[in-house]
């Protein structure tokens, strides 16, 4: 081992100084002793990949695999554009002038006519001028004095006066002792009190609290005399403070009166007005009418709702009939809550045999009646087929219930909903404009933008009537906009438009008024940019729309409706998505409209409830912005707004059955009117408001509802010759500024 060591460490030694001591290279020695084999080293690295061998020869092809699942149709494309029309042809060659004809057989002289009627007598000549007037003659004598005449008919009953001021007297009870007698009083009969609403079915309690000395009896009475339901009777009057109505129905509906008295004079009355609301019921007398080949078909449909309902006719293909020469329609109020409608079908062909409907809708539900128009021979006496329901009348929807005994215990009344107060006066309010929201108003140029002169406007009206809306057609989709054009004249006058919320890449052209009733478009149009809000307009062949493709700020894009092509586009620079909505309904940012004037943006602005008007200028090289206007009226009480002869108009509330249109801002004399219009949202979901100049009509959408309101205006009243401005100093209803007083 240790001759081992010595010769490891003389081999080091020696390849260590190898380098620096060569030596000369001695003899061999003789081969060692092989040693033992060591342990197996570690795994190597895996070489390098050879050369790809040569490529074998191909096998044989596999068998078929199974065949798949057919695949699904395509998207059809789009309908191509209408094409030119093609040149006229050339006009064809002239004739050759036939030849002429025989002379005719002359013919056989006639019978000789009978005598004429004898001439009607000549007029009486006309009088002679009158002669001048003669002097005048002397008084004669008094003739003796005549006897009376029969008196005349008793005057209609006068409206009740004014309560006096109330007395105290004093009356002497005994020989030694007085007492005061009050007249009686009523809590809260000088608070024009709001009418009470409740469904049918519902119970109902009227209190009346009463004070005065002696006590005073009080006694309910219906204010136009009739009679009071109570269950199995039937009363005139009812004694006591409270009124109870058990299971109320649609003959509860009225005037109430609690009369207070106890013989000291003036006596106290006050009135509750209740409102009792139900869904439509229609009762037809005569379901099969009989009609021969042009004579006329005459439908008679009643029918009992409230609140009142929008009503119209169709045929059982859901063809809605509007009034024409061939289908007269009518309508004839018959009370509160009843009206009966009238349908004459004129000339009557194979076509019009078939099925009607008489359609009543409000916003608690929609009712339908059946009508059947059959054929019979005018030479026969035909039997009418016997009506669908046993009696002889046909009822649809609900039925009237019966009057229930007063035994029934009433529930309480829920409680009234909170209001939220206004911030700046701490008051409450439901919506819509009140006198204090339209004192004080200011109007300024917006940004710097300028504003017209009087004589810039094409024309100058004033709104003094709304219509009752007529029924169009209904869709599924519960909010949305129809558009027709605007402009007088249009190549697109027979069609209609529309766009749906839930759809903002697509607009849907209807060929005509059919099309759109039947809900079958035409064409439809992919948007460039997607649909922002839900209040968009069609103006001279172009599709007016808001979108959001600058990222939060408003942009108005026009599309040709000939070509489907953008036209261009306009940025608004005061308005911002970011802002607060426009109006206190959804979808609202940017209001387009258009009157006689041409095209109108209404808008809010970043910071401000104020509300931001501007005018806008379109035509083939593009669009720009005219005049703008900042008035200090907050939008965010109106329900919607819209311009007719270049005056702003709002409507109070989209969610309020009955409501009103009391702003009017006329833009061009910076000047409120003044305008107090009952507006009605027949099923409490109006989502737009427009105004058609061509029609001269508003267009709404109420609930999937397409509804036309007919409008009469009347002109202003301005001195035309008179351009001269007067900002903020027009004086309306006596009062300076704003045109309103805190006082008025």
């Amino acid at each position: 081992m240790d001759e081992f060591c010595e010769l490891v460490a003389i081999q080091e030694f020696c390849s260590a100084t190898k380098d620096y001591c060569p030596g000369i290279p001695g003899p061999q020695g003789p081969t060692g002793n092989p040693g033992k084999a060591g342990t197996k080293g570690e795994k190597g690295e895996p070489g390098l990949p050879g050369e790809p061998g040569h490529r074998g020869h191909q096998g044989p092809p596999g068998h078929p695999g199974l065949r798949g699942p057919k695949g699904e149709p395509g998207i059809p494309g789009l309908p191509g554009a209408d094409g030119r029309d093609g040149l006229p042809g050339e006009p064809g060659l002239d004739g050759i002038p036939g030849r002429n004809g025989l002379d005719g057989v002359p013919g056989i002289d006639g019978i000789p006519g009978m005598d004429g009627r004898p001439g009607i007598p000549g007029r009486n000549g006309s009088d002679g001028i009158p002669g001048s007037v003669g002097p005048q003659g002397s008084t004669g004598s008094s003739g003796p004095r005549g006897l009376p005449g029969p008196r005349g008919p008793s005057g209609s009953a006068g409206q009740p006066g004014r309560d006096g001021i109330p007395g105290i007297q004093a009356w002497a009870v005994g020989n030694n002792t007085k007492q005061l007698l009050i007249p009686p009083s009523i809590l809260g009969s000088d608070i024009a009190a709001m009418p009470l609403v409740v469904n049918e079915g519902e119970n109902v309690r009227l209190w009346c609290s009463a004070s005065g000395v002696p006590r005073p009896v009080i006694k309910w009475k219906r204010k136009d005399g009739s009679v009071i339901p109570l269950g199995s009777w039937k009363t005139s009057a009812v004694d006591g403070p409270v009124l109870n109505l058990t299971r109320i129905n649609r003959e509860h509906m009225g005037q109430y009166m609690c009369v207070a008295d106890n013989g000291v004079t003036p006596h106290k009355q006050r009135t509750f007005s209740v409102e009792v609301h139900f869904p439509p019921m229609i009762r037809i007398q005569n379901q099969m009418i009989g009609a021969s080949i042009g004579s006329k078909g005459m439908f008679d449909c009643y029918i009992e709702a409230f609140p009142p309902s929008v009503t119209y006719w169709e045929r059982s293909d859901g063809r809605v009939l509007e009034g024409s020469e061939k289908y007269q329609v009518g309508i004839k109020e018959l009370g509160p809550y009843k009206i009966h409608m009238m349908l004459n079908v004129s000339r009557v062909s194979i076509s019009d045999m078939g099925r009607y409907h008489c359609v009543s809708k409000n916003e608690l539900g929609i009712t339908k009646g059946d009508f059947t128009l059959y054929e019979v021979d005018p030479n026969l006496v035909t039997p009418p087929p016997k009506s669908v329901g046993g009696k002889g009348v046909a009822i649809y929807g609900q039925i009237q219930p019966e009057h229930v005994d007063l035994d029934d215990l009433c529930p309480s009344p829920p409680p009234c909903p909170d209001c939220p107060p206004r911030i700046e006066t701490g008051r409450c309010r439901s919506g819509g404009f009140a006198l204090l929201d339209m004192v004080g108003w200011e109007i300024y140029p917006l940004g710097n933008l300028t504003s017209p002169k009087p004589t810039n406007r094409t024309q100058d009206c004033v709104l003094s009537a709304v219509g009752k809306p007529v029924f169009n057609r209904y869709s599924a989709n519960p909010a949305g906009c129809w558009m027709r054009e605007a402009v007088q004249g249009g190549l697109n006058g027979e069609k209609y438009w529309v766009t749906k919320t839930e759809d903002a890449n697509h607009l849907f052209e209807y060929l005509n008024r059919t099309a759109f009733v039947q809900g079958k478009s035409t064409r439809n149009f992919t948007l460039p940019f997607p649909l922002k809000g839900n209040f968009h307009t069609i103006f001279n062949g172009s599709f007016y729309y808001v979108t959001d493709a600058k990222e939060g700020n408003p942009k108005i894009v026009r599309l040709d409706l000939f070509t489907g092509k953008t036209m261009g586009d306009l940025e608004l620079p005061y308005a911002s998505f970011s802002a607060e909505k426009l109006y206190s309904s959804e979808f609202s940012w940017v209001d387009l409209n258009v009157d006689e004037n041409g095209l109108w943006a209404v808008h809010s602005l970043v910071g401000s409830n104020n509300t931001a008007i501007v005018k806008i200028h379109a035509d083939l090289d593009g669009m720009e912005i005219l005049y703008g206007w900042n008035v200090t009226i907050s939008h965010v009480y109106a329900g919607d707004m819209f311009v007719i002869c270049g005056v702003l108009y709002a409507v109070d509330s989209t969610t309020e059955r009955d409501t009103k249109i009391r702003l009017a801002l006329d833009l061009y004399r910076r000047t409120l009117l003044k305008v107090d219009l009952s507006f009605s949202n027949p099923f409490r979901h109006t989502t737009m408001v427009s105004y058609n100049p061509k029609t001269r009509e508003l267009f709404t959408w109420d609930k999937g509802n397409q509804l036309i309101y007919p409008i009469k205006y009347t002109d202003i009243g301005y001195d035309i010759k008179d351009d001269k401005e007067k900002p903020n100093n027009d004086i309306y209803g006596g009062y300076p500024g704003g045109g309103y007083s805190a006082t008025a």
